[in-house]
């Protein structure tokens, strides 16, 4: 199966900004407003990956036009062939 490589709508997305003159991360669900800004990209990454866990959707990690890191995928799999819980692994620790 073909794994995406984008944020899809409801997905948990953390995105690397500077805003005047200082780098923070804001953190949204996609493709929603801004909802939190963070200081750290530990605290963006660990929260993003507790509300994906929640909403069992992905978390991403975004910084630049087109650096797009999956940090974490906690989906329910749609049909009984995909079997369990689709993997339940950060990709980032």
């Amino acid at each position: 199966m073909f794994a995406r490589s984008a944020p899809a709508n409801g997905d948990i997305v953390v995105r690397q900004e500077t805003r005047e003159g200082t780098l923070v991360y804001v953190l949204q669900t996609a493709p929603g407003p801004d909802q939190y800004l963070l200081r750290t990209r530990e605290e963006a990454v660990a929260q993003a990956l507790t509300f994906a866990t929640a909403a069992r959707v992905r978390a991403w990690l975004v910084s630049g036009e087109s650096d797009v890191v999956l940090l974490g995928e906690f989906q329910v799999p749609t049909s009984k062939e995909d079997g369990l819980l689709t993997a339940v692994r950060p990709a980032v620790e």
